[in-house]
């Protein structure tokens, strides 16, 4: 009979320590990727977005959503772009902490910045004037204003040519004289018009003359008409065509919006800066209202941040950006008060090092 190994449990106890780790090494094999991937995953957050050509489109498109994507790829965040369709109602949804953030052409103010905060600018820009372009519209209406003018006198002339040209006939008719008028009607009134034509404009060839008082008469007073009807003709024309040039050319800078219906988007920096200079306005909701407005002449002219009004008329003929900018401003990423200093400071340094790197210039490139 053999003695029990007094080792035996010191053995098994190390056995056991052994398996232990060895599982636990296995555990974190296979297990650690699983892990490490769950604590990289992209944070996912929500960006408040509006339409604001060509910084946003509405399909979710522009030099906001590139930049604002860019920055998000570099520090690992998930963006869900949420569109608005006014600037209160983005900047209720980030005060509120429905989006983490507003990215648009929102302009940076004190008043807005007593509910929410901005990031450091990230795009300069100002106030412009569209008007319609009426360049078209302005040589057809040059047309008509001289043909309206021209339209009467001549009118006028062959009424008046008719009659001399009768006159002259009926008291100058005479076959024997070459340089008279022939009895016959059919000839003779052909002479007597053509007589009344080279009288009237002083040109006289002399092929035909009248002999008798009468006739020389008439003639003299075709004469001074024909003086007096081409000055009228020349100072009318001018004036029609001078008048229609001011017409056309009445809106070309900031002081000749006054007296005149101008269209602004509701609460916007172009509504207070007109209300504030006592502009007439027109308020409407959205952008391509704005446009609609300005176009079928419910407003004289429309005033809006310089870069959707600079991309509608590059696409739209039918519409001109007139005068410089003016009422400079700063566009800003719009954080709420609380609770966004992390983010904040994530796309101010986005911001810089995207101008920095040459990306921010790239996507500038792109879409101005």
């Amino acid at each position: 009979m053999t003695e029990p190994d007094k080792n035996q449990p010191n053995r098994l106890i190390g056995l056991a320590a052994k398996a232990f780790i060895l599982a636990a090494v296995a555990a974190v094999i296979l297990l650690g990727p699983i892990a490490f991937a769950a604590d990289t995953a992209p944070q996912p957050i929500k960006i408040a977005v509006k339409e604001f050509p060509p910084l946003v489109f509405k399909d979710f498109k522009g030099f906001c959503i590139d930049l604002a994507s860019i920055i998000c790829e570099k520090n690992n965040l998930n963006p869900e772009f949420v569109m608005f369709n006014s600037v209160p109602d983005l900047l209720g949804a980030v005060e509120s902490g429905n989006c983490d953030l507003g990215f648009a052409g929102i302009t940076i103010t004190p008043e807005r910045e007593k509910t929410v905060d901005f990031s450091q600018p990230f795009f300069e820009s100002g106030l412009m004037i569209a008007v319609r372009n009426e360049t078209l519209g302005q040589i057809t209406s040059i047309g008509n204003a001289v043909l309206r003018v021209i339209g009467l006198s001549i009118v006028l002339f062959f009424v008046g040519l008719t009659v001399v040209a009768h006159l002259v006939w009926w008291i100058e008719r005479d076959d024997e004289d070459p340089l008279g008028f022939p009895a016959a009607y059919a000839r003779g009134i052909v002479d007597a018009y053509w007589w009344a034509v080279v009288t009237m404009s002083t040109v006289g060839y002399g092929d035909k003359r009248p002999k008798k008082i009468g006739g020389r008469v008439i003639a003299a007073i075709w004469m001074f008409v024909g003086i007096i009807w081409f000055a009228g003709l020349t100072a009318t024309l001018s004036s029609a065509l001078t008048v229609d040039r001011i017409k056309h050319g009445e809106i070309a800078d900031l002081p000749d919006l006054y007296g005149k219906k101008v269209g602004v988007i509701t609460d916007t920096t172009s509504e207070d800066f007109l209300r504030y200079h006592n502009v007439k306005i027109v308020l409407t909701g959205s952008f391509d209202e704005l446009l609609a407005n300005l176009k079928e002449g419910r407003s004289d002219a429309i005033v809006y941040d310089a870069p959707p009004l600079m991309y509608a008329a590059k696409l739209d003929p039918t519409i001109k950006v007139v005068g410089s900018m003016f009422a400079d401003q700063r566009y800003g990423i719009v954080f709420p008060n609380t609770g966004g200093e992390a983010l904040k400071e994530l796309f101010d340094i986005g911001i810089m090092t995207s101008r920095k790197n040459g990306e921010y210039q790239k996507i500038y490139g792109k879409w101005f």
